[in-house]
């Protein structure tokens, strides 16, 4: 499969003129002017041909790329991303753009409890038309929705030239370029559009960050005709008012779309990057990365796409937090479970410490009885201890603690048990696939 993506960006002038064909790499590629004269610049080889696009990355003679990638798999894109940082030459800048199919991401210490609608995630996954991905990023920061109406852009470079602001401003000018003339970067390091009306605006961009050595990349999203409905669904959890949490939160914002064409975006973020690049001694190369390929020619790329999938990352990279129900309050409804809103009684108390997927630590009674309260606390502590933090498994252990009545109980119970949400991911749904087919 060829990774030429076919002709050329249509540049601005003032870009256009100072580039010039380079015929030896597979890929289209283009340079400003020679290579400086370095040893670094003199091991780097052109790969022999037919050599993946990705395979050519580490001996590559140029220091600019521009990447698309052709897939909507979330887990392929965030893994070809961290390969280009962990992989690319230090002194290469890195320009990658692709989209998902609809994804909610969280950053890499959240909490998925405290910001996804675990219940609505689920019930939105039980048809392919309505598919919604979990994921855990690697990256730090809250989050995001993803779908085809959304762009990512990514852009990954040498550690002493990281940025916050930089290359949010080199979008920001696509956007302006494009006739989005309110469009700003704000204080939080965020694309917005301003409403023009006071200092309103809506937001239109989240951004994330991760540095590892000589390395760093700033990623984010761009709404352009996102559905604005899923974001505010998705992302409001009804176990979130009951959570305390050492992860780190996402900050709630209006947001709406651009109204964009999406691949005239594009075009339009690679044309003021090369302009950003335009007088450095750099060459560029443009490369295409298709799914399948990519993942033959990089078990890198493969191996971390099993990991992001994984159950341990999913759920036990959670940071530690608490549970902790209320009493004399009814609990919240649940999508598809309209009629379940127990209510606990006030001398009820029901706290969950859970560190790294696990129950830790269970204080669950019911009894207005201060002694009975206790006996019902060590048993229902001994029963939870080191459970998975999954909703089926807290239903059925909590069916176990004989001490608890079961009148009381069950109802919390099976409100929890739906809120909290089946687990599913890598060898923990191979296995529960497999009890099913036996059943």
């Amino acid at each position: 499969m060829s990774p030429s993506r076919g002709p050329p960006l249509r540049l601005a002038s003032s870009v256009l003129h100072r580039l010039r064909v380079s015929p030896q790499c597979r890929c289209n590629c283009y340079s400003t002017r020679a290579l400086p004269s370095t040893a670094r610049n003199a091991n780097r080889a052109p790969a022999p041909a037919g050599t993946p696009p990705i395979a050519q990355l580490r001996l590559s003679p140029h220091r600019l790329h521009i990447y698309r990638s052709t897939s909507t798999d979330p887990f392929f894109n965030l893994s070809a991303e961290d390969y280009l940082l962990r992989h690319s030459p230090a002194d290469s800048t890195i320009l990658f753009t692709y989209t998902n199919a609809r994804s909610v991401v969280i950053g890499r210490n959240q909490n998925p409890w405290a910001e996804i609608n675990m219940p609505l995630l689920r019930r939105m996954q039980q048809t392919p038309d309505t598919y919604v991905h979990f994921v855990r990023r690697r990256s730090g920061g809250g989050t995001v929705y993803h779908d085809l109406g959304n762009l990512c852009w990514s852009v990954i470079m040498p550690g002493k030239a990281f940025d916050r602001d930089k290359y949010a401003r080199v979008v920001v000018k696509a956007l302006q370029g494009l006739g989005v003339h309110n469009a700003a970067v704000n204080e939080r390091h965020d694309i917005v559009l301003h409403s023009g009306v006071g200092t309103d605006s809506k937001k239109v961009s989240g951004s994330a960050y991760k540095i590892i050595r000589d390395r760093a990349y700033h990623h984010a999203t761009l709404l352009l005709s996102s559905n604005l409905e899923n974001i505010g669904s998705l992302l409001t959890s009804p176990l979130k008012p009951f959570l305390e949490t050492a992860g780190v939160e996402s900050v709630r914002s209006p947001v709406t779309n651009i109204g964009v064409d999406k691949g005239q975006l594009i075009d339009a973020i690679e044309t003021e990057f090369l302009r950003m690049h335009e007088d450095s001694a750099h060459s560029v190369s443009y490369v295409t990365l298709h799914r399948d390929e990519t993942i033959a020619a990089r078990t890198y790329i493969k191996e971390g796409m099993g990991e992001l999938k994984s159950v341990k990352w999913l759920y036990s990279q959670t940071p530690r937090f608490t549970l902790r129900l209320p009493t004399e309050q009814q609990l919240p409804e649940l999508h598809g479970q309209p009629f379940l809103t127990p209510t606990l009684p006030e001398y009820a108390k029901f706290t969950l410490l859970s560190e790294r997927g696990q129950i830790v630590n269970a204080v669950v009674s019911i009894s207005p009885d201060a002694d009975f309260g206790f006996v019902q606390s060590q048993e229902s502590h001994e029963r939870l201890l080191r459970t998975p933090f999954a909703g089926p498994s807290i239903t059925a252990t909590l069916a176990q603690v004989k001490t608890l009545d079961a009148a009381t109980a069950q109802p919390i119970a099976r409100w929890l048990g739906a809120a909290v949400g089946e687990w599913a991911g890598g060898e923990w749904q191979r296995r529960q696939n497999t009890l099913l087919r036996n059943r």
